[in-house]
């Protein structure tokens, strides 16, 4: 009997680091997805989902991308534009994906009405977090994967550091998400090889998502991405690349050097947290699933 694809949403914000934009690839080609939506989130969120848009449709894919919120739920919103917009410069083209339904709505929606479906967060946790402030009735229905947290060592991951209420709201709601942390993700370095064969492809996504590293890189110095964020999804495809465990994690809000941190306080269980992963397994995976 076939397996059902997975159904899945994939919160994102797409255009700083080129690891989003490998993951979004990554979700798109993926067999074992039945990738349902696209959200943005942070800052600049017209071009986060002019971006997601271009690469879905550089696959031939009609998949909806929503605007998300732009501002953290303190109300702070950064004020630099997303590296990789320049992509965006000489297209005169319509972006076809985009719809009218803010992100919370748009993933309420599929939590709501889709069985199985699991939300992806792979950017700060404001939509997520908006979500369930909207919508309560989702919590009871929404399986939260997130590239969030730290965990082995001290340090506030960018992701929650935008946005550390909107972790706290989302682990005291009970959803009970699973987070893959920045000590883990760390190990999972892109190699050369990888990035020649994304240079000397021929296919559209490929030939885009290349340019949008050639900025990144450009504007960085660095020659290898980390693959953030593709670990989050790739652990729904296969749960043995990583270790798993059920943990308690608060997160600090008020500290004036700590604040965003990830604390693991040993009390009743509110997340599932990555201990670690098979770095080769995974980037097989990744290489496999990236250029099918």
């Amino acid at each position: 009997m076939a397996i059902m694809p997975i159904p899945i949403v994939l919160d994102t914000d797409i255009g700083d680091n080129i690891d989003d934009a490998l993951a979004l690839l990554f979700a798109l080609k993926c067999k074992e997805f039945d990738l349902r939506a696209v959200t943005v989130v942070y800052g600049d969120v017209e071009s986060r989902a002019k971006l997601a848009s271009k690469i879905i449709s550089a696959t031939g894919l009609k998949i909806p991308v929503a605007i998300g919120s732009p501002k953290s739920l303190l109300g702070f919103s950064p004020s630099w534009k997303p590296l990789q917009a320049e992509v965006l410069e000489d297209d005169s083209g319509e972006y076809l994906n985009l719809v009218g339904l803010p992100a919370w709505a748009l993933i309420a929606e599929n939590a709501l009405k889709t069985n199985g479906v699991k939300v992806v967060s792979t950017g700060p946790l404001t939509n997520i977090a908006l979500t369930l402030l909207s919508m309560p009735d989702v919590k009871d229905k929404l399986e939260l994967i997130s590239m969030a947290g730290f965990f082995n060592g001290s340090g506030a991951e960018y992701n929650v550091r935008c946005d550390p209420e909107a972790l706290n709201l989302i682990l005291r709601s009970g959803v009970k998400p699973l987070l893959v942390g920045l000590d883990v993700t760390l190990k999972c370095v892109m190699p050369l090889s990888m990035i020649e064969r994304l240079r000397s492809s021929e296919k559209p996504e490929h030939r885009l998502v290349y340019s949008m590293f050639e900025i990144w890189r450009r504007n960085t110095g660095c020659r290898q991405p980390i693959l953030h964020d593709p670990l989050a999804l790739a652990v729904l495809v296969d749960n043995k690349i990583v270790s798993v465990e059920n943990i308690r994690v608060d997160v600090e809000l008020k500290g004036e050097y700590t604040r965003g941190f990830t604390l693991i306080t040993g009390s009743t269980p509110n997340a599932s947290v990555c201990l670690d992963v098979n770095v080769e397994k995974f980037l097989k995976l990744f290489e496999e699933v990236v250029f099918s």
